[in-house]
């Protein structure tokens, strides 16, 4: 036989208190309680008929002692909506928070008040969890803080207290060459000239190490950087290189990016300085830079504001590599074939500083026929 559902206010009221997964209690204005819900009942383990009629801290005198639960009835009691939220050490609230709201009548008379106890124990759980990660960050952080202390001592050793013995030994062994040239047989002398080199190239090495250490997220704001400018330094500092292995080199029309302008050197720089290294043997190398404007890969062109990146690229023709090893030559422990002097550490810093620049460096290589290097600059969004 089908049952007709009460649809008066009265009896919908009720049906919808009863189906709601919030504790639900009302009062009158002698706080005496005149409704709890059926959550109510099964969470306090308190049957309805056991608490209607009664005052409400007749059944739950605990309330007494907490001021701000009080304070918050009384100001429903004004009309005025409130809010308690959960607290461990109060009854009714370690993991529930109170809303009570004034309840009035056809003729916005208050006649009551609503309190609404919502469980907010999951969410009390997800910032204890929360807590803990923020702990465990924290130090993991300090962690950080003194691997970074302790690599600024080692750089600092590295550029003060080691180059100094290297340079003194590079002094004494050209001394020797010059004082004992005529005793010197030429293999000796030969010799000599080939631990000078690996002295150099030890030099060179620590170079690398302490530009590499000091490259990060700088603090500073980066400014705008003409690459043009930075482009004609890196030229300059090679220039002797450049012209004693008659090197082609074009260089176009580069534009100005946000950045750091040593950063940006350093990244020049090494980028022509490896494209030397890999020449060919039985040809010309010809070094060519230039810029193009590039969407970000994976974006939608259609985007109301598609995300650009200026893209400077260093296009060789020298010895090349296979694409496989695209992400290899970019790793400090890499050690390629070499002829010409340099740490291997180069390409390692050239990464770092499109790091430290929100952007990123990638490689083409084509074995006997050259390679290039992008390097992507994130670009204003288009308006």
């Amino acid at each position: 036989m089908n049952q007709s559902i009460d649809l008066s206010d009265k009896g919908l009221a009720g049906m919808l208190n009863d189906c709601s997964i919030d504790r639900i209690m009302a009062m009158d204005s002698d706080w005496r309680i005149i409704a709890w819900n059926n959550t109510a009942e099964a969470i306090s383990g308190i049957r309805k008929r056991d608490v209607i009629g009664k005052k409400l801290l007749e059944v739950f005198p605990l309330y007494a002692q907490d001021k701000d639960m009080i304070t918050a009835i009384n100001l429903a009691f004004s009309g005025i909506r409130s809010f308690v939220p959960a607290h461990k050490e109060f009854f009714n609230r370690q993991h529930y928070e109170n809303h009570f709201i004034p309840l009035k009548d056809a003729d916005d008379q208050l006649i009551g008040v609503m309190n609404i106890m919502h469980d907010v124990t999951q969410r009390i759980r997800a910032e204890q969890q929360l807590h803990q990660l923020n702990i465990a960050l924290k130090k993991k952080y300090e962690q950080l803080e003194r691997a970074t202390d302790e690599l600024s001592t080692i750089t600092y050793i590295t550029s003060h207290n080691i180059k100094e013995p290297l340079r003194m030994v590079y002094s004494s062994i050209e001394l020797l060459i010059r004082a004992e040239a005529k005793v010197l047989s030429d293999g000796g002398k030969a010799n000599l000239r080939r631990m000078q080199a690996s002295l150099n190239r030890m030099n060179l090495l620590l170079d690398d190490i302490v530009a590499l250490s000091g490259i990060s997220n700088p603090a500073e704001e980066g400014t705008p950087v003409d690459l043009q400018e930075v482009a004609q330094q890196a030229i300059l500092q090679l220039d002797q290189k450049i012209r004693a292995n008659d090197v082609r080199l074009e260089l176009e029309d580069l534009p100005v990016v946000n950045g750091h302008r040593q950063l940006l050197n350093y990244l020049f720089f090494h980028l022509i300085n490896n494209a030397m290294r890999f020449r060919k043997h039985n040809e010309a190398l010809a070094i060519r830079i230039k810029s193009s404007e590039e969407p970000m890969p994976g974006a939608n062109p259609a985007a109301s504001f598609p995300i650009k990146y200026t893209r400077i690229s260093f296009i060789d023709n020298g010895t090349g590599f296979h694409q496989e090893d695209a992400e290899r030559i970019f790793l400090m422990a890499d050690r390629s074939p070499q002829k010409y002097a340099s740490s291997g550490v180069g390409l390692a810093i050239c990464r770092k500083v499109m790091m430290a620049h929100d952007g990123y460096i990638q490689a083409e290589g084509w074995p006997g026929k050259g390679a290039a290097f992008h390097c992507y600059f994130p670009s204003h969004i288009d308006s």
